[in-house]
């Protein structure tokens, strides 16, 4: 089922206090519009009624669709990501056995640590793609961009389908620096490559990142994941 609750939120403008909707949790199948606000990030956008300001309200969640057997937490603090990650691990015998259950179910469930992740997540699974695939083609792209670009403190890269494209869009410093379309049969050829040297990405773990690609392609880098 999805939850939600009603808070307070002054408004950074004008600091009229309003009430907000958060979605503590989103099920798809019983609230299918809800999808789409998350991808779009309406589900996070305070309007204020006084002055118009808009801005978005940060706060952690959990996407459940359903119908595709996909979760994804979203922790917006590491405190958060750690104690979702724990509840997740195997071997901690102070699981919660929903999370065993749904593992069990073969359901797909990831953590992220940002709206923007989260929102790709669902782009990625949507259009029927491996985040595990995609994650490494970013790496590649990353240092690439920054071989050709130095100088930038951060960069990041975040996927999206266009029709039959596949695009990744870069942002350099919190900065939109373009996008970048996948060629034309070269998720297809990687997937192969890692075709048996990665398990079923239903069973994999629940960080997949770009650590997770560093670790992927460098085994002697890959140490024991937690959420710091």
């Amino acid at each position: 089922m999805s939850s939600r609750s009603e808070v307070t939120v002054t408004c950074p403008k004008c600091n009229n206090e309003h009430p907000f909707t958060m979605w503590r949790s989103i099920n798809t199948q019983l609230d299918p519009e809800m999808r789409a606000a998350v991808k779009d990030r309406s589900a996070f956008l305070f309007e204020c009624p006084t002055c118009g300001e808009k801005t978005y309200v940060d706060y952690g969640t959990l996407y459940h669709q359903m119908e595709d057997k996909i979760m994804i937490h979203y922790a917006n603090s590491d405190e958060n990501a750690e104690e979702i990650y724990n509840m997740l691990k195997e071997d901690d015998p102070d699981g919660m056995g929903m999370f065993r259950s749904m593992r069990e179910e073969n359901y797909l469930i990831r953590i992220v640590r940002s709206q923007n992740e989260l929102r790709e997540k669902i782009n990625i699974f949507d259009a029927g793609l491996d985040d595990r695939i995609i994650e490494i083609i970013k790496l590649f792209l990353v240092a690439k961009y920054q071989e050709d670009h130095p100088g930038h403190q951060s960069i990041a890269l975040y996927f999206r389908q266009e029709e039959d494209k596949g695009i990744i869009e870069i942002y350099a410093d919190n900065q939109y620096a373009g996008n970048y379309v996948i060629p034309e049969g070269f998720y297809e050829d990687l997937s192969k490559q890692y075709e048996g040297k990665i398990p079923d990405m239903r069973k994999d773990e629940p960080f997949i990142d770009r650590q997770w690609a560093i670790e992927n392609l460098n085994p002697d880098k890959k140490k024991e994941r937690s959420a710091q």
